[in-house]
């Protein structure tokens, strides 16, 4: 009987210590670093999109993918998926690439919207989950800030 709680104490103790170091673990901040439009057709254009991954913690982080929405000035722009491994060093950063797609339609919307406000920084906001190596659950982000869209090709 002594055995059992003994073992019993001890995977509490490892679990404890366990849910403690991830309970300290910050989610890595994102940002978009540049957006570049890489073809257009009738019904669809590409973008090249460049986030820059930020890691506040003391520990290197590797991030398995990143699954994100991009607002343009408060109207969802477009979704994006990672899937390549990034390894951000301790208390760094470094940049993640994605390619987004998004409608002819939608775009002429906002299109139409953004000559309104020519020479005026659009404002975005990214919100998603970055997946990272060794961590069950996936860490939010939601990130605001301004940038231009790249002059049509």
């Amino acid at each position: 009987m002594k055995q059992v709680l003994s073992l019993w104490l001890i995977t509490a103790a490892i679990m404890l210590a366990g849910c403690q170091r991830l309970g300290s673990l910050e989610a890595p901040e994102v940002s978009v670093s540049s957006i570049a439009l890489n073809s257009i057709s009738l019904f669809e254009q590409e973008w090249g999109l460049t986030l820059r991954a930020r890691n506040p913690n003391d520990r290197d982080l590797t991030l398995k993918s990143l699954d994100y929405e991009i607002f343009i000035n408060g109207e969802k722009f477009a979704r994006g998926l990672t899937g390549d491994s990034v390894t951000l060093p301790a208390m760094g950063d470094a940049q993640v690439t994605s390619t987004i797609t998004t409608s002819l339609l939608s775009s002429l919307k906002q299109l139409q919207k953004i000559q309104q406000q020519q020479d005026k920084p659009l404002q975005y906001r990214l919100v998603g989950k970055a997946r990272v190596a060794g961590v069950p659950l996936p860490l939010s982000f939601d990130k605001e800030g301004e940038m231009k869209l790249p002059a049509m090709p």
